[in-house]
Protein backbone atom coordinates (compact mmCIF):
# COMPACT_ATOMS: atom_id res chain seq x y z
CA UNK A 1 0.00 0.00 0.00
CA UNK A 2 1.60 3.50 -0.59
CA UNK A 3 2.03 5.71 1.79
CA UNK A 4 -0.84 8.16 0.20
CA UNK A 5 -3.57 5.65 0.62
CA UNK A 6 -2.35 4.78 4.36
CA UNK A 7 -2.47 8.00 5.04
CA UNK A 8 -6.03 8.91 3.34
CA UNK A 9 -7.47 5.44 5.07
CA UNK A 10 -5.89 6.82 8.31
CA UNK A 11 -7.65 10.21 7.85
CA UNK A 12 -11.19 8.69 7.96
CA UNK A 13 -13.60 9.98 10.50
CA UNK A 14 -14.72 7.30 13.00
CA UNK A 15 -17.09 8.97 14.99
CA UNK A 16 -20.71 8.18 12.62
CA UNK A 17 -22.80 6.52 14.73
CA UNK A 18 -22.90 3.43 14.34
CA UNK A 19 -25.53 0.55 15.83
CA UNK A 20 -24.34 -2.86 17.93
CA UNK A 21 -23.37 -4.64 15.04
CA UNK A 22 -21.15 -2.16 13.37
CA UNK A 23 -23.41 -1.06 10.60
CA UNK A 24 -24.27 2.47 10.60
CA UNK A 25 -27.15 3.69 12.58
CA UNK A 26 -29.79 5.72 9.99
CA UNK A 27 -32.50 7.27 12.45
CA UNK A 28 -29.28 10.08 13.01
CA UNK A 29 -29.22 10.68 9.28
CA UNK A 30 -32.79 10.79 8.28
CA UNK A 31 -33.99 14.38 9.08
CA UNK A 32 -31.32 15.81 6.61
CA UNK A 33 -31.56 13.24 4.26
CA UNK A 34 -35.29 13.85 3.79
CA UNK A 35 -34.67 17.60 3.44
CA UNK A 36 -32.14 16.82 0.91
CA UNK A 37 -34.62 14.91 -1.19
CA UNK A 38 -37.35 17.70 -0.61
CA UNK A 39 -34.93 19.91 -1.89
CA UNK A 40 -33.55 18.29 -5.00
CA UNK A 41 -37.78 17.40 -5.69
CA UNK A 42 -37.83 20.80 -5.71
CA UNK A 43 -35.49 21.78 -7.90
CA UNK A 44 -36.41 19.52 -10.23
CA UNK A 45 -39.57 20.04 -10.52
CA UNK A 46 -39.88 22.80 -13.10
CA UNK A 47 -37.84 20.52 -15.74
CA UNK A 48 -40.24 17.82 -15.30
CA UNK A 49 -43.18 20.30 -16.08
CA UNK A 50 -41.25 21.29 -18.65
CA UNK A 51 -40.50 18.23 -20.41
CA UNK A 52 -44.29 16.74 -20.01
CA UNK A 53 -45.67 20.52 -21.33
CA UNK A 54 -43.91 19.53 -24.84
Amino acid sequence: MSRLSVRVSASAPRNVPSERDGRPALAPMLPALLRGVIFLTGLAAPFVVALLAR
